[in-house]
């Protein structure tokens, strides 16, 4: 049986707007579990697919990756798929499998949705599919599995989580130079924890809430289960319910994987979790981690997975770099900032905050993390010679014009720590997530000038900061593209327009420029030497 594994992650209704130089976990995951089971499979993306780089005719199944938001690439991935080889079975996974119902029975080219992990899943399903023929077998047999029937859409059993004993059962895929070109601009995700450790939930009468507070029990194992079956985690997010509890992956597993990444021609690798400073919590407590801020962070784990990937050859020659990229602000003390600027030194990291307002994010997000947290967090970790992102969210439910003022008022105390940018987003209603059934908030008059008032002063912030690159040399890697050259920095930073390139054949190499300009979303640079190819 021959399987196409297809990496369509933010491609949206179809084009990739943003992070063009992000290699997700996932599709590496899917393709290695399939490889393990020694089934052949390739590893594509979603852009090879449509424009005819893969033989579809010689395939019997075609697994696609995509997010919650990428609906509309799926639908047309998977008409191409159909309109090439109608007899491929066309199955679907990752975030975006929580709207299965939906999937199902919009989308007529998708047969088959995995819901949430895919290791508990997919050796059922390839068996299934070999032994009964790739369209033949009984769904009802296969755990976690969403299919179509003369009823409508049905669901086998609920999404199961995956221990760590089985996520490394298998082997991730680790050829990206077959699949990602050039192999060596892309930031590449590797998995050390999956799950979050926030347990808490929003304490919202319109979600049904008892305030029985076991959600905040001092007892972790108390905080799994709510009686009125409120997703635990932050209101917006579907982490804790899609995932699970925080599980970190040993040592030994993730360098595997990562010297597998470095052979195939990785220089940049991102240590992926919801939060990087659960990694190693979890094996402090007895049972599952459901508290973000209790116990502290391991820092004997950290640096031990920090200390053995450092020291893998282009690492440790400084020919790569090491990243991270979420963590939580509760966690972050004087410890963990040393050690992460000891192996981190000079590169990003992004820290949650949402809004400026403690009760409100403890509350209503069930993110018990406010802007003290993130200014001394930010503080530590900037002495420490990292770079720090703050997360910033508007449009939440029941977020009003106070909030935002609070928030608005923050970003002094946020500048003075040396934040180096300040993302806001806007909040969109995710499956799986607390808030999903309340849908998008409509902003009152008042609402809608804060979130103005906001949004001016962020963008005047990230510019006053990009102007500060104004002179300065970034190391990069060039990508010829559309007629361009783009420049990804090493350590990651903002993208930038590369000027006096003077031929395609320097795509992929590394580079130094200088910084001429800078705009609010823009950041231009002059061709100063070509370091390497």
């Amino acid at each position: 049986m021959r399987v196409a594994v297809v990496d369509a992650l933010a491609r949206g209704r179809g084009s990739r707007y943003s992070t063009f130089d992000v290699v997700g976990a996932g599709p590496r995951v899917v393709a290695g579990i399939v490889a393990t089971l020694g089934y052949s499979v390739g590893l594509h993306t979603y852009e090879d697919v449509l424009l005819g780089g893969v033989r579809l005719d010689r395939v019997d199944a075609v697994m696609i990756s995509a997010m919650s938001t990428d609906a509309g690439a799926v639908r047309a991935l998977s008409d191409y798929v159909k309109r090439r080889n109608s007899r491929a079975v066309v199955v679907v996974g990752g975030p975006i499998s929580f709207s299965w119902r939906r999937l199902l029975e919009k989308v007529g080219s998708v047969d088959f949705v995995v819901l949430g992990e895919a290791e508990p899943v997919l050796p059922v399903l390839l068996d299934k599919m070999r032994e009964s023929g790739v369209g033949g077998f009984d769904p009802r047999g296969v755990p976690a599995l969403a299919y179509r029937s003369s009823n409508g859409a049905k669901l086998t059993t609920p999404h199961l989580y995956a221990a760590v004993e089985e996520i490394t059962r298998f082997e991730h895929w680790t050829r990206v130079d077959r699949v990602y070109r050039p192999v060596k601009v892309y930031r590449y995700y590797v998995e050390v924890v999956r799950g979050c450790s926030n347990f808490y939930r929003p304490l919202l009468r319109e979600l049904g809430c008892l305030k029985c507070m076991l959600c905040r029990h001092p007892d972790s194992a108390r905080r799994v289960s709510c009686p009125v079956d409120i997703p635990p985690g932050c209101g917006f997010c579907s982490v804790p319910y899609m995932f699970g509890a925080a599980r970190s992956i040993p040592v030994e597993y993730v360098r595997r994987e990562v010297e597998g990444l470095v052979e195939s021609g990785a220089r940049r690798v991102v240590l992926s979790a919801p939060d990087f400073l659960d990694y190693g919590r979890d094996w402090l407590v007895k049972g599952v981690l459901a508290d973000p801020c209790n116990p502290p962070a391991n820092v004997d784990a950290i640096e031990g997975l920090l200390s053995a990937l450092s020291d893998v050859g282009v690492f440790k020659a400084g020919e790569g770099a090491l990243m991270i990229e979420n963590i939580k602000a509760c966690l972050v003390d004087e410890g963990v900032a040393k050690v992460l600027g000891k192996y981190l030194s000079g590169t990003t990291v992004h820290i949650g905050l949402e809004t400026g307002d403690f009760e409100y994010n403890r509350d209503v997000l069930g993110k018990p993390i406010g802007l003290e947290h993130v200014a001394r967090a930010s503080k530590l970790l900037r002495e420490a010679g990292l770079r720090p992102y703050v997360y910033l969210m508007y449009g939440l439910p029941f977020e009003g014009a106070g909030v935002y003022r609070r928030t608005l008022e923050g970003l002094k105390a946020l500048s003075e720590t040396g934040v180096e940018k300040i993302t806001l987003y806007k909040y969109t209603p995710l499956p799986g997530t607390a808030f999903e059934k309340l849908g998008r908030p409509v902003l009152s008059g008042s609402e809608r000038r804060a979130v103005e008032e906001l949004r001016r002063a962020v963008n005047e912030y990230n510019l006053v900061m990009k102007k500060s690159l104004l002179g300065s040399e970034l190391e990069v890697y060039l990508l010829y593209s559309s007629g361009r050259f783009y420049g990804y920095p090493v350590k990651h930073g903002p993208v930038v327009f590369v000027e006096g390139v003077q031929s395609g054949k320097f795509s992929g190499c590394r580079a130094v420029v200088r910084v001429t300009r800078v705009g609010e979303r823009y950041v231009v640079g002059g061709l100063v030497r070509i370091a390497s190819c």
